[in-house]
């Protein structure tokens, strides 16, 4: 197979852009199950919200000009003829000089078109003094001063949210519909590689990290994952969930295989395919330099290094913003401050390295210090509050400088 040359990471951000977002069916689905949904068409109110006029406050509603010239030191006494509670259907219709008690949120008696601030009031039995007089509209909220019946309330390929969710609930909607997730197929490949339902390591055994940590960091872009099981370094093996991917995949992330050694024989599966685009096989980035990008007709494919940070490395720096772009979901953006660097640090000059870091407060100023373990260490990425970008022209960074960490 012929290996194509190693790019820059903005020449593989750049292709990466090009690529155009994967369209899905749409489907029907209950509300209560629609968060972090991505709508798929518009959806309209079929009531007012609120469909009645309640009040704001607790107080009592009045005929507004019944309380005209109402002071501290002229109070007007009104009769109250009624209670009404929250979800309380009013019974009784105002005449002049009457009010009723009413509470936050209840109906608005029929005739009444103002209420009066509970703290503005003195009752004594069945009468009430104010002290305060009220315009019309006082304290009313009316009938659709939310939500307008025949209102777009919520946008096809919004994101429906919290607060998204409560503004459906609101309009009695039970039903949204939603484009269908993109479905990736996730695999991890290995020899080496067992599951945690192993007791007891062999000799030359690991525990696969990145069937969990991989999988659930893909869920996190609003789309659907289906891990396909760790599959032995082996070509028919191999091919043979690969094709079961693309079936049923919009596309397959692997990780581990990436590396043109012989043990790695993800390269050499993908040649027998037929109409196989290579785009990218490898760019200069430490760690993670031999990652592999590939379509097949509309079929996408990753292949990551197996060491668990550099697949995570390249998760987050290329495909975490690209599977938001393909599912709708808000692109990441990066959370990042500048930090003073507490130590020298060192970099090979030809690879754009995203070094873990750590973050240490020192003589009560924070500071940024390397991770002295590589790749090939999981607990790189346990023990790193985040990373710093070295150049690929840069080779030490000294201590003092301040430079951009980015957050996990």
């Amino acid at each position: 197979m012929k290996f194509l040359k190693t790019i820059s990471v903005e020449e593989f951000k750049n292709i990466l852009n090009s690529i155009q977002k994967i369209v899905t069916d749409e489907e029907l689905i209950p509300l209560e199950d629609a968060f972090n949904r991505i709508i798929s068409r518009n959806i309209t109110s079929t009531i007012n919200v609120p469909h009645f006029r309640k009040s704001r406050m607790d107080g009592y509603a009045v005929i507004a000009e019944d309380t005209f010239g109402a002071e501290e030191d002229n109070l007007i006494e009104l009769d109250i003829i009624e209670t009404i509670q929250a979800g309380n259907i009013p019974q009784k219709r105002l005449n002049n000089g009457q009010c009723s008690y009413i509470a936050t949120g209840a109906a608005i008696p029929d005739n009444s078109n103002g209420v009066v601030m509970v703290e503005f009031t003195d009752k004594q039995e069945n009468k009430v003094l104010i002290s305060k007089a009220v315009t019309p509209g006082t304290f009313i909220i009316e009938i659709g001063h939310d939500i307008n019946k025949g209102d777009v309330i919520v946008k096809k390929d919004m994101l429906i949210d919290l607060a998204t969710l409560g503004i459906l609930a609101s309009c009695g909607i039970k039903e949204v519909s939603v484009y269908k997730k993109p479905i990736i197929s996730l695999i991890s490949t290995g020899n080496e590689l067992v599951s945690q339902d192993i007791k007891k390591l062999e000799i030359g055994k690991i525990y696969d990290i990145n069937s969990i940590v991989l999988k659930k960091a893909i869920e996190n872009t609003g789309v659907h994952v289906n891990f396909l099981g760790v599959v032995k370094d082996e070509y028919k093996d191999l091919k043979n969930i690969i094709d079961k991917a693309l079936e049923s995949s919009n596309i397959i992330i692997l990780s581990g295989g990436t590396s043109k050694g012989e043990g790695d024989i993800g390269p050499k599966v993908l040649e027998d395919y037929k109409d196989i685009e290579i785009l990218i096989h490898g760019v200069k980035i430490k760690p993670g330099k031999p990652i592999i990008f590939a379509k097949l007709k509309e079929k996408i494919l990753f292949i990551l290094p197996g060491y668990p940070t550099s697949a995570l490395s390249c998760f987050y720096v290329f495909i975490d913003n690209f599977l938001r772009k393909m599912s709708g979901y808000p692109l990441k953006e990066n959370n990042s401050k500048d930090i003073e660097v507490g130590e020298r640090i060192y970099s090979t000059v030809g690879r754009h390295e995203f070094k873990a870091v750590k973050i240490q407060v020192v003589d009560g100023e924070k500071k940024v210090f390397p991770i002295k373990t590589g790749s090939e260490a999981i607990s790189t990425m346990f023990f790193a509050d985040g990373y710093i970008e070295i150049d690929e022209l840069e080779s030490i960074i000294e201590k003092g400088d301040k430079r951009k960490v980015f957050f996990f």
